[in-house]
Formats: structure tokens, C-alpha cells, sequence
């Protein structure tokens, strides 16, 4: 509703300011016109104009003048009038998209042409006495320095294109070559959803996908901001696109996808919907339906793999892990799953909730650690594949040493040996290393078999200064035997061991379980 207030000494001043402009020439209050402009009914309304602004000094007939005829022509015959008789005057506000614009109502006329009149320096502001006319089919555009008809024609001057341009509300590239204006996700052809605002009469389309859309943000008032014509809907249409890349043929559930529903195309429209809302609310009304499909469906980071399940898990970049679990838990889903990115990490959070008992069993085959594992995983959401991988490991490291034999009875020399040879079997060269160093005894054969083993690992000289010169000498000669143990197959690490120990001097050293005490020297 419009509120009426009395207006300031200020108020009064700027009106007769603009009005003393108007009394000279009436051009202010004329569009400039591009060439598919046609003169005629511009020639008419100057000709009006002319004929008021000659009645300048006679206040009866100006008064008359504001009552009849062009609304356009009204307005400006009231405020030459005020101009003549100028008194406080009443000032009325009313709201426009781009805010509260206000008036004084000094003819018997519309209010927009009232503001188009008294604001004629705004070219956006004279945009408002032209609404009639795009009505009735003229286009118009209003630039920061002037107002432009094109006529019956939807094209606009390069210079109110140049600015759309330049004043949109997200950074988007230009692709000259599909006469489109992308954000950088599109550019780079990801599969994203989006939002389009395209603009025929430029010959353009702008585009921002779901991840840059924002909450605060329209698209549609930014590239329409200014134009004027007869159907604002088909000048600047606007879609959402779900933009799937789909490879589950003409049965798959994004084959058959809904459009934009009229009613969120009209919400948008009338700015009661942003940016990244429009997009939101799409997707709610597509959810159901896609999400409801009875056919298997897999997605993962907007590309839709239909039914197969092998070209889904090979998209994650699975380790083979991550691949047998996402496998094992798949087999118990039916119908849709997507996930947002084609990582293997985000397909195991979203499957561990419902389906965390068939990813574990994928590993672990202990009940206990099973358990442990899941119950773990809850206070630790997001973590899923690391907990896996580490349940791997341990899943890996004892499979190693379940396969090498198992002794008692151990002398102090092997029992170091052994467990250092098992420390590089787990975990690697600088795992036995550091283990190595930081059992080391001060005095004792150990000490030659750790120079031995050094060597082995190729770190003999790194460490020499630890070591006497006869300690140096004494594990030199072993090296060979040591790296034989070190990297003998399970089956041959007895052997391999035994040789060691017999060369180092160490004799009858421990008894294996399996197969009875060990050989005696050679």
C-alpha cells in the first residue's frame, strides 16, 4: 500500500530544480531509439510534449492539460504547473523489486508516469512512464546513461547487453562459441545441476550450477534488471536443468525426468524463490520419482551408470578394499544410490549405516573385531574407509605372520632375530629399522646380527658409528644369510633363519611348535 507523507522544503526545491530542466526542452523525457525503433509514435508523443511545454507560463491551461490526454504527457503538464505554483507537496512512496520509489501526485495520472516524469534524470525511473507501452508490445531498455526502444524488436543496444554483463552476481565464463555464459563447474562439463536464464533477444544464455547458486542471490532480476517488454516470461525464460550424464539407456529413470513446474517457474519469476532455492525446490519434486524407481540405478558424481554395477565401482577409484566392500554392501541395495562424488570414501559413509555388518565381513572374520570396528566407527563418522583400511592392514599383517612358524623355547639371540624379521615382514624396511635401534643391547652377539640386518636393509653405513670394528666385521659376513631371512617366502623362513643363527654361533636356539625342535648345527 502507497504512504502518503508532506513533503520537505527539499523535496519542494528538487521539483522545481527538475522542472526549471523540462521547461526547456522535453527531451529528457524521451527513449532514445535503436534502429528497428519505428519514429512514428514518438513523433506524436514529442509533438504533445511540445504542445504542453508551450503553455509553460500559463498555469489554468497546464492545470487542464494535467487532467486529459497521454498519461505521459500529464504528468508533465502537472509538474510544469507546480513549477508556476509551487507549494509544499504532498509526497506518496510505493515499493519496486529494486525498492521504494516515491512521488507527488501533481496530475491526474498514473503513478508511474508521475515518477517517470519527476525522476526523467534515472533512465530506469523514465523506464516506469514506458510500462504501458511494452505492454502493448515495445521493448525497452534502460542503461545507467539512457533509455532505449527497440521497437517491436527483442534486441537490446550493446551497451545495456555490456552492462548485464558485467553487473551479474556470480562469476561466469563466456563460451562465445554456444553463445553461453557458464560458472567454471559447467565450464568444465561437469555433471551438475543448473540453473538457466536464457535472453533470446540477445542470443545468450547464462547458467550456474547447484554449487554456486546462492541463498541471496537472482539470477533473473540481474539479466532482466532495466528491459521491458510485452511477456517478460518467454524474453528471459528460465529452466533447471538436472543435467545427468546418463549411460542407462531409454529405460533408465533420468530418461523420463519432469520439467520445471510452472508454479516454482512463476515463484522464481516473481522473486519469492533465490537462486539456489529454485534449484532445491526442483529437486524435491524430482526426488521421490528418481529415488522411487524399482530398477537399479547407480550415480555417482552426476553420471549414472544404469544397472552396472562394475562401471559404478570402477568410477570411485576404489583400492581393492574399498572396492570389495562397496561390492558386498551394493548387493544388498536395491533400486537408486547416489552418491555426490565418485570417491569410494563417500559411497562407504553412505552405505555403512544400513549395511555396515556386509562391509566388515568383507575383512575381518573375527565376530569380536567386527563389532569393535562398528561400534568404533560411530564416533567417528566420515572416517569409514580409514577404519577399513587400517582394519586391512591388521588384516594383512596378520595373515603374515599366521603363515611363518611359530617357536618356544627361544634363545635371546633368536627370539630378537625373529621378531625383528617379522617387524620388516609387516611393516616394512624403516619400521625394522627403527625397531631394530631401539632394542639394541649394549654387549652381545645381537649386536653383530644387528649389523648384520642393517646391512641386509642397506642402512649398514648410516649406522656404522655404533658399532666396533669387530662387530662391523663380525656382521658383515652375515649380511647375505640376514637377507635371506628377511626376504625368504614363508615356507623357506625356517631354513633361512636357522642358517643365520648357525652362522652367528647361536646354537640349538628354540624348538619350532609345528614341526619339533629345531636342526642342529651343521
Amino acid at each position: 500500500m502507497p504512504r502518503i507523507r508532506r513533503g520537505s522544503g527539499l523535496r519542494e526545491h528538487d521539483l522545481v530544480a527538475r522542472a526549471k530542466v523540462l521547461r526547456e526542452s522535453v527531451e529528457p523525457l524521451l527513449p532514445r531509439r535503436t534502429p528497428d525503433c519505428p519514429p512514428d509514435r514518438f513523433d506524436r508523443l514529442r509533438d504533445d510534449l511540445e504542445g504542453v511545454r508551450e503553455l509553460r507560463d500559463d498555469a489554468k491551461r497546464l492545470e487542464r492539460a494535467s487532467h486529459w490526454g497521454e498519461p505521459l504527457v500529464r504528468s508533465y503538464a502537472g509538474l510544469l504547473k507546480f513549477y508556476l505554483e509551487p507549494e509544499t507537496p504532498t509526497v506518496v512512496s510505493f515499493p519496486l523489486p529494486d525498492g521504494e520509489v516515491s512521488y507527488a501526485p501533481l496530475a491526474r495520472a498514473p503513478r508511474e508516469t508521475e515518477v517517470a516524469v519527476q525522476q526523467s534524470d534515472d533512465p530506469e525511473r523514465l523506464l516506469l512512464g514506458y510500462v504501458d507501452w511494452a505492454r502493448k508490445g515495445f521493448h525497452f531498455f534502460a542503461t545507467r546513461r539512457a533509455l532505449w526502444c527497440a521497437g517491436r524488436s527483442a534486441t537490446p543496444p550493446e551497451e545495456f547487453r555490456t552492462e548485464r554483463v558485467a553487473d551479474l552476481p556470480y562469476r561466469l565464463l563466456d563460451e562465445p562459441a554456444k553463445h553461453l555464459h557458464l560458472c567454471p563447474h559447467l565450464k568444465e562439463n561437469e555433471p551438475r545441476p543448473y540453473l538457466e536464464v536464457a535472453w533470446p533477444g540477445a542470443n545468450t544464455a547464462f547458467r550456474v550450477c547447484r554449487k554456486c547458486a546462492k541463498p541471496e542471490r537472482h539470477l533473473l532480476s540481474s539479466v532482466s534488471a532495466g528491459a521491458a517488454g510485452p511477456d517478460p516470461s518467454s524474453e528471459f525464460p528460465v529452466d533447471v536443468v538436472w543435467n545427468v550424464r546418463c549411460q542407462g539407456g531409454p529405460e533408465c529413470v533420468h530418461a523420463r525426468l519432469p520439467e520445471l513446474p510452472r508454479g516454482l517457474r512463476k515463484r522464481y519469476e516473481l522473486g519469492r524463490l533465490a537462486d539456489s532455492q529454485l534449484i532445491d525446490a526442483y529437486a524435491d519434486e524430482l526426488r521421490p520419482r528418481i529415488e522411487g524407481t524399482d530398477r537399479p540405478t547407480y550415480v555417482a558424481g552426476g553420471v549414472c551408470y544404469g544397472s552396472n554395477a562394475a562401471g559404478f565401482l570402477e568410477a570411485l577409484d576404489a583400492t581393492s578394499i574399498e572396492r570389495r566392500a562397496v561390492g558386498e554392501a551394493l548387493e544388498e541395495v536395491s533400486g537408486y544410490f547416489e552418491v555426490d562424488e565418485p570417491s569410494a570414501s563417500r559411497a562407504l559413509e553412505r552405505l555403512w549405516a544400513d549395511h555396515a555388518e556386509a562391509i566388515v565381513r568383507t575383512i575381518v572374520s573375527d565376530p569380536n573385531e567386527a563389532r569393535r570396528l562398528i561400534d568404533e566407527s560411530r564416533g567417528a563418522p566420515g572416517r569409514v574407509a580409514e577404519i577399513l583400511k587400517r582394519a586391512q592392514r591388521k588384516s594383512e599383517e596378520r595373515q603374515v605372520l599366521d603363515e611363518l612358524p611359530r617357536y618356544r623355547r627361544l634363545a635371546r639371540e633368536a627370539a630378537w632375530v625373529d621378531r625383528i624379521a617379522r617387524e620388516y615382514r609387516t611393516h616394512g624396511g624403516p619400521a625394522a629399522e627403527r625397531a631394530l635401534l631401539q632394542s639394541l643391547p649394549s654387549e652381545g652377539k645381537e649386536r653383530g646380527l644387528a649389523f648384520g640386518l642393517l646391512s641386509a636393509l642397506g642402512r649398514g653405513s648410516a649406522h656404522a658409528w655404533q658399532f666396533s670394528k669387530t662387530e662391523q666385521e663380525f656382521g658383515s659376513a652375515l649380511a647375505d644369510r640376514a637377507r635371506s631371512t628377511l626376504a625368504a617366502p614363508a615356507e623357506r623362513y625356517h631354513a633361512a633363519l636357522d642358517a643365520l643363527l648357525q652362522a652367528a654361533g647361536v646354537a640349538d636356539w628354540g624348538e619350532r611348535e609345528e614341526a619339533g625342535p629345531a636342526p642342529p648345527p651343521r
